[in-house]
């Protein structure tokens, strides 16, 4: 009965005995009782031989694997050992768990099994009965052990940042991956320049001068270390985060104009409130053919027309919407002639506040943007997709 509970559980020490009635079962879990004890001749602290006593028992509560879908802890009763000479005394030790630790080897093992498929923390925690925290710290250990730094760069990278776990220092951390096949090559716990400035010095100069293409967002730190390490590289910002940047402002304006006249005309406020997606869609997706039956209008008419109307009661925010139009339509058709004829024409429009000084930060990066021109091809879009 007792050899059929220790190759039920797997279980190789041959110091661990089992009793008949050892397994019970209570709240829908099992409790193995168990015993760890050992012959030991020889103090390991006076080295004295002959000394050593058996001094009781000490148990402690392992978390095991599941048996049969229920939660299985092992009630391990470990064998005190006190020497007679120095008074030196000792728990008896195992492989099945570490010391001072109530988690076995195997369920770390499971633990960090899970964490390699896509799994969430809490998942892993539900399937393995130990806490989120627990699961944390052995993944982390796991990871570490096997951890292999990558030593060399391909020729094309992309760059982003992905809020990170609270146990980092910054709130923002840092990943980049292969343009070209979209393998990630390392994470960075902290986006801030002075620690990727520190991660990337560990590549040598020969290795850092083989990056031709670095596709990146607006932040200014990644320009900065680009310019300082990756001497042959081309800055290319990103063409979505361009157009975010571009709608962020426009819908910034309209909510500013919505609640303007919230008290003021209310039917208005309404339209603005219920077809504000309609502003973020490229004017040439908007319908202006078919004409049905739309909430808050009274007669037929179309999305193309409901963009119109509203812009004519607000000649601020219409100048806003043609003016990011223009721009995107610049970018769609990788156009650089218009898009700077563009920029040129914003100094005499009025503008919503938001979108001048986005405006202004494109003249400020304006060589880069426009190696997003000469590589239409090129996005974030790879890393965006393993953030997400």
């Amino acid at each position: 009965m007792t050899n059929d509970i220790r190759k039920f559980l797997n279980i190789k020490d041959p110091n661990i005995q089992f009793s008949p009635d050892s397994v019970q079962e209570q709240d829908n879990k099992l409790y193995i009782h168990c015993s760890l004890t050992y012959p030991v001749h020889t103090c390991p602290k006076c080295h004295h031989e002959g000394c050593v006593l058996k001094n009781g028992f000490r148990p402690s509560k392992v978390t095991y694997l599941e048996s049969a879908g229920q939660a299985s802890y092992l009630i391990l009763n470990k064998q005190r050992l006190l020497c007679k000479k120095c008074h030196h005394s000792l728990t008896a030790q195992t492989q099945l768990v570490e010391r001072n630790c109530s988690i076995s080897r195997a369920t770390k093992q499971k633990i960090a099994s899970l964490a390699t498929r896509t799994y969430s923390e809490k998942s892993i925690a539900d399937q393995t009965y130990v806490s989120i925290h627990t699961v944390r710290r052995v993944v982390d250990t796991f990871s570490s052990a096997v951890r292999k730094r990558p030593t060399t760069l391909p020729k094309h990278l992309c760059f982003d940042e992905f809020k990170s776990t609270r146990t980092v220092n910054g709130a923002m951390s840092f990943i980049f991956c292969d343009a070209t096949d979209h393998q990630v090559i390392d994470v960075v716990e902290d986006r801030r320049l002075r620690y990727l400035k520190a991660y990337f010095y560990r590549y040598s100069r020969k290795e850092r001068k083989k990056v031709q293409t670095t596709c990146i967002d607006m932040y200014t730190p990644y320009i900065e270390l680009i310019r300082q390490l990756f001497p042959n590289a081309s800055i290319i910002i990103d063409c979505f985060h361009i157009v975010q940047s571009l709608n962020l402002e426009l819908n910034r304006y309209r909510i500013h104009w919505m609640y303007k006249v919230k008290y003021q005309d209310r039917w208005l406020y309404n339209k603005l409130k219920r077809y504000w997606k309609l502003f973020l869609k490229k004017e040439t997706d908007l319908d202006h053919t078919h004409y049905r039956r739309f909430t808050l209008f009274d007669s037929l008419t179309n999305t193309g027309h409901i963009v119109d109307y509203l812009l004519d009661q607000n000649q601020v925010f219409k100048e806003t919407y043609r003016m990011v139009q223009n721009i995107r339509y610049a970018l769609e058709k990788s156009d650089y002639d218009q898009f700077m004829m563009t920029l040129h024409q914003a100094s005499n429009r009025p503008l919503a506040p938001g979108l001048r000084r986005v405006l202004r930060t494109f003249k400020k990066i304006q060589p880069y943007i426009s190696n997003t021109f000469n590589h239409p091809t090129v996005t974030n879009g790879p890393i965006e997709g393993i953030n997400n």
